[in-house]
């Protein structure tokens, strides 16, 4: 296809294109306004209201939502299939602007007055404008539209007037069929990884319980266990150790390449293996501090900010003083520990204490009880669980595979980069 471009304030695209703002397509409806008197506890002549919270990676979910009286809703602020739904409004500048696209339930739902929903009109295909909206260009618009701002909060009129490239309808149409069908694998893929998640949770209380083949059981500190199973504190089983932050006044304790694990790892913990750390201390960071190199296979645990999180080292680390850490012996398989913690994590987060940062005090951690099976046993149990865990890896990395994929085709698609060629049985890229 020949493509002749021209230039706009949104860079070069086709000729036949057009550069203008988003209200053209379609308008902004606030959501809804009540008060805690208007909310009822049945769905019988009433509402569901979804809030910021419902929204999340283009999709809305249905897990905490509000019902409200009908006669508190707009007939216009009702969902209507296809609409875009967008938190206008929120306490966490990163997801003011976040969005999903609205399927027609068999039950009226409309938003929440922090929300906003954006309805077209029928000169725009609805799948072209969800991606849209899940577009770089879109994402840039709107950090630019907060940027400066001490209030996390967008207008109606921020939305409608962004600005895009659109194509002619039929171009659209193909282009959004590209792309849906990327979307449609990765629906896929999360529906496998929700399954897989699921019989791993279901895999982790009863192994970690009931064992493996077990018929008889018997009473212990932690509810019953196989008979030929202990209880020990973890202790008796485990060396516990901990660590410290070297004096930021030397730089010489710092980037000596001892991968060091502080409260910026956070998000890598809960992933088995932790392998990388934002920051590296030196062997003279160990030795003027009360930091501790840990061996590799080391357990860690995060005692507060995240408190209740994991990992297994990969190698020999340090860690910071937040963290608290089991080097296991012959009687405690390091897997099967980790897989116990991950268990008892719901209970580290409820005794977690502190107005600030909620913390868990080295007191309970003393006394801290685990079912010590066989240690054949614990090998075993460890191994089922890691090999669930490495199919979830799979999935999450075939996942981020077409994310990256579609990344790259929305950047060409929406902006003429890369022609689709319109006829009437097929798409073909050009």
């Amino acid at each position: 296809m020949k493509n002749e471009m021209k230039q706009t304030v949104l860079g070069l695209i086709p000729a036949d294109w057009e550069v203008t703002k988003l209200g053209k397509f379609g308008s902004c409806i606030r959501g809804v306004s009540y008060k805690p008197d208007d909310l009822v506890d049945e769905l019988t002549n009433a509402i569901i209201i979804l809030r910021s919270n419902n929204i999340a990676d283009g999709n809305l979910n249905y897990d905490d939502v509000k019902l409200v009286t009908r006669k508190n809703v707009a007939e216009k602020q009702l969902l209507q299939d296809g609409d875009i739904a967008i938190c206008m409004s929120n306490g966490s500048k990163r997801l003011v602007g976040k969005s999903a696209r609205y399927s027609q339930k068999g039950y009226e739902v409309s938003i929440g007055a922090f929300c906003s929903l954006f309805r077209a009109n029928t000169d725009i295909d609805k799948n072209f404008l969800f991606q849209l909206f899940q577009s770089d260009l879109y994402q840039k618009q709107i950090d630019l539209e907060l940027a400066g701002s001490a209030i996390n909060n967008l207008k109606d009129s921020s939305i409608n007037g962004l600005l895009f490239a659109f194509p002619p309808l039929p171009e659209q149409q193909k282009i959004a069929e590209i792309l849906s069908t990327l979307d449609e694998k990765m629906a896929v893929i999360d529906e496998q990884l929700a399954q897989t998640q699921e019989l791993k949770k279901g895999l982790m209380q009863r192994l970690l319980t009931r064992g493996i083949g077990h018929t008889e059981f018997k009473d212990s500190p932690l509810g019953q266990i196989p008979v030929g199973w202990e209880v020990r504190l973890l202790d008796e089983v485990a060396e516990r150790g901990s660590g410290h932050t070297p004096s930021k006044n030397f730089p010489e304790y710092y980037n000596g390449g001892i991968k060091w694990i502080s409260l910026a790892d956070s998000f890598r913990l809960d992933n088995g293996w932790i392998k990388e750390t934002k920051t590296e201390i030196s062997s003279l960071g160990i030795k003027n501090s009360s930091a501790t190199l840990h061996p590799e296979g080391t357990v860690l645990l995060s005692r507060d900010a995240g408190v209740g999180k994991s990992a297994v080292m990969h190698e020999d680390m340090a860690v910071s003083q937040h963290f608290i850490t089991w080097t296991c012996n012959g009687k405690l398989n390091n897997w099967f520990l980790y897989y116990y913690l991950q268990l008892q994590k719901p209970l580290f987060e409820r005794i977690a204490s502190g107005s600030t940062i909620k913390t868990i005090g080295l007191p309970f951690f003393k006394k801290f009880s685990v079912p010590v099976p066989p240690i054949a046993e614990q090998e075993q149990i460890a191994e089922i669980l890691t090999t669930v865990d490495d199919k979830i890896q799979v999935l999450e990395d075939k996942k981020a595979q077409y994310q990256t994929l579609k990344r790259g085709l929305m950047q060409q698609l929406l902006t003429g980069q890369r022609r689709v060629r319109v006829v009437p049985a097929e798409t073909v890229l050009a």
